[in-house]
């Protein structure tokens, strides 16, 4: 399959096309349109505003549809991350003539916060709704990053992972988050941190990439979102083959 992706940061793509591979197993090509260069960002800047920017440039000129099947060769999927933790940006919606009312619903469940994040991406596509998007586009909302998919492939049995609002722990505010907690001594210090700034650096990941794909069973029985995702790009890819043999 043609996979394209589009990312909050480096990190968030190598996970996601390890998921992709543990789950649909093949020769993909993988397209990095956001940011396109593995190591660096372009014009359009890191982090969900970049994700935003991206996803803006499709209307009203450019249209998305066209894009799928026109860039270079038709994409078969098209992967458009950005963490759930954005839901409480204020300018989250800047500039939209339709928002999106109440995205930060209460949590747990995240669900509900979700479906909001559902409709806020499918305005910056410039689509009325999430069901009006291209079947190729797959909207993946790690919840609240992705360093909460991280933890629960690490340490599945830790009492972090059993709390009822799992999915709803932020780094603001708490120091009991996946994220902090991977740069602790106990916890191997997977990752860095310079105050309250934590660096989710490439080399970082490359070690633990294999543990994510071997223990991605348990974490979509902790992280609802992981199931979410696992469901549908597994749908889609049943489809594809489906296709194929007709």
């Amino acid at each position: 399959m043609n996979i394209g992706t589009v990312v909050e940061g480096p990190t968030d793509r190598m996970v996601l096309e390890t998921i992709v591979q543990r789950l649909c197993p093949g020769d993909h090509r993988y397209i990095p349109l956001q940011p396109k260069s593995s190591d660096t960002f372009d014009e359009l800047g890191a982090g969900w505003k970049g994700v935003r920017r991206w996803c803006a440039s499709f209307h009203p000129e450019r249209r998305l549809e066209a894009y799928l099947t026109q860039y270079g060769l038709p994409l078969d999927v098209l992967l458009i991350q950005v963490d759930a933790d954005i839901a409480v940006e204020y300018d989250l919606q800047e500039a939209s003539e339709a928002p999106v009312p109440d995205v930060l619903q209460p949590c747990p469940p995240i669900a509900a916060t979700i479906h909001q994040l559902r409709r806020v991406v499918a305005r910056w596509l410039g689509c009325v709704a999430p069901d009006k998007l291209p079947p190729q586009v797959i909207l993946v909302f790690p919840s609240q990053d992705m360093e909460n998919w991280t933890f629960a492939a690490l340490y599945p049995n830790d009492p972090l992972c059993q709390n009822a609002g799992y999915e709803c722990l932020q780094r603001e505010g708490s120091h009991a988050h996946p994220a902090y907690c991977l740069t602790l001594k106990e916890y191997g210090k997977r990752l860095e941190r310079k105050g309250l700034e934590i660096k989710k650096r490439k080399r970082h990941y490359e070690p633990l990439l294999p543990i994510i794909a071997a223990e991605w069973p348990k974490v979509r029985q902790i992280c609802s979102q992981a199931e979410a995702f696992s469901q549908a790009l597994g749908n889609h890819c049943g489809q594809m083959l489906e296709g194929k043999k007709l």
